[in-house]
Order: C-alpha cells, then sequence, then structure tokens
C-alpha cells in the first residue's frame, strides 16, 4: 500500500471511530479534512537520539570505542532494585539477586546500526516530507578522553550535516542528551562545579567547527530527567537513590552548565546569528482519585522529584530554590536566567495520572509507556511555557505504539492540538516527531517502539536493520503539511 492509501485508510478509520461516538476528550481527537497546514518556516521534524541509535562507534583512529556513563550502567553497574518490569518470573521492585538494571538485561549494542546507515536514512525522511531533525552530537565520540577532540568523528559529522543541508534538512543539534563520556563520569560529572569547564569546551570545540551551517543549538535535554532518574529514582547513571540533596546541586549544576555555554556560544563567530535553547521535558502527575490521600502523596512526591515548578522559575526569574527532604535550601539568583536561551525546548508526551502506581482514566487510550494518549496536555504545555516569553519548539513528542493502531489517534489529536495553539497565538515554531526510527528506550531497553519506521533495534546482525515504515508514517506524511512560500 502507497503511503497516499495508507493516509486515506487511516483518516476514513479515525473519523468513522470518533464520529461513532467515541469518549473523547475534546474535538482534538478529530481529524481535519485535507490535514493540518502550519505557517512557511514551520519546522516540521523528526527525533534522533544517535546514542540510542546505535551506541558509540569503532573509530579506527582511536583503535577502540569510547565508553561514557551510559555503556557503564549497561555493562558494569548491577543492582537489587527494579522498577515497573519483569524479572524473576514476575512483576517486582525488589530482585532477590543483583543484576542488570536494564530491562531483560539489554545493552544499546548496535541498535538501528545508525553509525552504518546515517547517510541514506535521509531518505527516509524525505519519504515523511521533513524539514527538520533534531538529532545528538554524541559528546562521548567527539570527546572521548580528557583534552581530545576526535577528528574522525568531527570530520564524520561534517559529512552528514553537508548531506542534511543538502537535501532541505535543517539540523536541530542537541549537545548534550542524557549520555557523557566515562572520563567525565569518573571525575563526577555534573556534582561537580568545577567540571563545568569540561562540558564548555567541548561546545566551544564543537560549535567553532559546524556553527558557520548549523543555526538551532540546544545546550541539554531534559535536566529534570538527569537528576530525577540519576539521583532519586536511581534508574539512569549514576543510579543512586533517594539522594535529594545531590540530585539539587546536580540540576544547579547544570543550569549553570547552561548559561555558560550560552554565554560562550553567543560570544564566538556565527553566535549571534545562532539560536540557542534549552529543552526541558513537562510531565505533570496528577491523582486518579484527588480525595485518596495515597493517589494525591504519590503524585506530589513524584511533582517533586521531576522539578517540573524549580526549572520554570528559574527559567522565568533567576531563581534557583530546591528544597531537600533533609537539610536547608539549595538557593541561589543568577539574573542572567531569563535570558540565556533564544527558544524554550519542550518534550511532552502526556500528563501521569497515579493511583498510586500509573494508570489512565476512563475513556482514555493508553499507550505501550504508562500514560495514555493526552492531546490536551500538548495545549497546557504550550500555555505554560509561553509565560516565558520565548519562541517554542515542541522538541518531543511521540508515541510508544508496537502494535502501531493507537498512535495514529495520537498524531491527529496531538497535532490538531497545536494548530489550536498556533491559531490562539502562540509563538510555537517546529515540531519534532518523536522517533524516525524504533530505538533503546534507556533503561527500558528495547521493546517501546516509538518509531514512524519499525526496525529490529534487539539483534545484534547488522542484516536485520531494514527500516519498514509504519502505517502512521504515511499519516505524518500527508496530515502535516507547510505552507508554501508566498
Amino acid at each position: 500500500m502507497t503511503f497516499k492509501n495508507r493516509y486515506t485508510f487511516l483518516l476514513l478509520a479515525l473519523s468513522l471511530c470518533f464520529s461513532a461516538g467515541a469518549d473523547t476528550q475534546s474535538d482534538f481527537f478529530t481529524p481535519h479534512k485535507g490535514g493540518v497546514v502550519f505557517p512557511h518556516g514551520f519546522l516540521k521534524g523528526v527525533g534522533q537520539s544517535t546514542y540510542q541509535n546505535g551506541g558509540h562507534n569503532f573509530w579506527p583512529s582511536l583503535g577502540y570505542r569510547p565508553r561514557s556513563n551510559w555503556t557503564w550502567h549497561e555493562q558494569e553497574h548491577k543492582t537489587h532494585f527494579t522498577l515497573d518490569r519483569k524479572r524473576e518470573g514476575g512483576w517486582s521492585l525488589l530482585c532477590l539477586r543483583k543484576s542488570s538494571p536494564i530491562d531483560r538485561g539489554e545493552s544499546v549494542g548496535i541498535s538501528a546500526d545508525v553509525w552504518n546507515r546515517m547517510i541514506d536514512d535521509i531518505q527516509l525522511m524525505k519519504q515523511l516530507g521533513v524539514n527538520a531533525l533534531r538529532f545528538e552530537l554524541p559528546w562521548t565520540d567527539i570527546n572521548p578522553e580528557k583534552g581530545l577532540f576526535n577528528e574522525e568523528a568531527l570530520a564524520y559529522f561534517d559529512v552528514y550535516l553537508d548531506a542534511l543541508i543538502a537535501n532541505g534538512i535543517t539540523p536541530f543539534i542537541q549537545l548534550f542528551w542524557l549520555v557523557e563520556p566515562k572520563w567525565f563520569f569518573d571525575l563526577g560529572g555534573f556534582e561537580k562545579e568545577e567540571n563545568i569547564q569540561y562540558y564548555v569546551e567541548y561546545a566551544k570545540e564543537v560549535f567553532k567547527r559546524y556553527g558557520h551551517k548549523v543555526h538551532h543549538w540546544c545546550s541539554m535535554s531534559e535536566p529534570g530527567v538527569v537528576s530525577a532518574c540519576g539521583y532519586i529514582l536511581g534508574t539512569h547513571p549514576p543510579a543512586q537513590r533517594l539522594q535529594f540533596r545531590k540530585a539539587g546541586h546536580v540540576l544547579a549544576n547544570l543550569f549553570k552548565t547552561h548559561i555558560q555555554t550560552y554565554e560562550t556560544l553567543k560570544s564566538m563567530p556565527h553566535g549571534k546569528d545562532a539560536q540557542i535553547g534549552i529543552v526541558h521535558q513537562i510531565m505533570h502527575f496528577e491523582p486518579k482519585n484527588k480525595h485518596n490521600r495515597l493517589h494525591t502523596g504519590v503524585a506530589n512526591f513524584m511533582n517533586y522529584v521531576f522539578c517540573h515548578d524549580v526549572i520554570m522559575r528559574f527559567f522565568k526569574d533567576g531563581v534557583f530554590e530546591f528544597k531537600p527532604m533533609r537539610g536547608k535550601k539549595i538557593r541561589f539568583k543568577d539574573t542572567r536566567a531569563p535570558n540565556s536561551y533564544d527558544f524554550f525546548g519542550m518534550s511532552i508526551y502526556s500528563r501521569m495520572t497515579m493511583a498510586p502506581a500509573p494508570t489512565c482514566r476512563e475513556g482514555e487510550i493508553m499507550q505501550d509507556m504508562v500514560w495514555a494518549i493526552h492531546p490536551q496536555s500538548m495545549y497546557d504545555a504550550i500555555k505554560e511555557a509561553a509565560t516565558l516569553g520565548k519562541p517554542i519548539y515542541v522538541t518531543e513528542n511521540g508515541f510508544a505504539d508496537a502494535k502501531d493502531d493507537r498512535r495514529p489517534i495520537g498524531i491527529v489529536s496531538y497535532i490538531n492540538a497545536l494548530k489550536q495553539a498556533l491559531d490562539d497565538g502562540y509563538d510555537v515554531r517546529g515540531y519534532f516527531h518523536w522517533s524516525l526510527l524504533d530505538n533503546y528506550e534507556w533503561n527500558m531497553g528495547h521493546d517501546k517502539k516509538f518509531g514512524l519506521f519499525e526496525v529490529n533495534t534487539g539483534s545484534q546482525n547488522p542484516a536485520d536493520k531494514e527500516r519498514k515504515p509504519r502505517a502512521s508514517a504515511a499519516l505524518y506524511r500527508n496530515y502535516v503539511k507547510i505552507a508554501p512560500a508566498v
């Protein structure tokens, strides 16, 4: 079936479904005849994490494959603690014996084999009709040792960036995406303020190399996830749990790193022409029953852990204030913060309903993750982000759906919500669907399928890496349109 025929079939099915009286949250679920048209210049993109789609590359000039904090987490770290996964014959929060912190003991491996197929995959983007790609410059591969910058990797991405631009695809670079070099990790990473200099050096090196041809840069991806999952929940490296004070200091240092990076890059050649922002995951937790103390307590705790209010306040007025469970507040003020970003990038998937475990409300459609399809979250997140007074990019939004039977509903409803936000006057300049390909979903391993193109990421055989378009790829291509130049 061609892309066009798949699109027509999906729209017909969705129209029949929701005209038949399905319990929906709003009119966001109703498909617009002919799709949705965004203004000329709007970035219609996809996202791709270089690490999640292929781990680290073997570089002949180095003679080895660089190691990172995630290499350590996957291959060396063992734990009794697990979260929301099948282990030892059943669901468990506490394993009887130490085992891998990754579901089913998996590691990223070659994942989608993106290192060998990166240039070829540009044709997949063209099939989708996108004009932008948000992707990660892998800090670990570019800066594999303290003081060493890998010329082979830098040259590799020179070729890749040129190929993207030649094909009409705007590069939207993510400098840090949860993965840091092992040498930096061994120094204490972002736990120590004195380590910030090493990140800034890396950012300077790549901006010096690519700043003349790349105009969109993200300094940090989801700092709240780094602190929460690394130091309170313990699901990401360094896999520490309930270290509230340390989590607060790490979050503060990530913000200080962002500001130093922003000011450094802006002062360099081409810096004034660059748009430099930060990406924050907006995920609100709410009790299923607000009168149930357990539901409410868990939701409040998770909101506290992911620090949404702390993050928004800092970028609004420069005040950082985090209260650990014990001891004094961590507080400082940096008046540069409100002017330390040219745009605000946001990851938005849903809101999470706690009862006390994650669940959904009556009539909602669950994804393969622990949240529902909830397009109102898109609109509400944009409305909230707009209070910062900066242009907004939806840098990450997508749907875990191995069967591809809910993703079409998600695409239509969230795109409709985004278009409504634009029509209501909110300054949104781009949308990046997560993701182009199936990938490795961090501590959850290979079974969460976000890709518009299906790939067998769990296999370690390069011959198994055929890209197969899901039906929703046709929907994304044809439902989301960009107006031509006037």
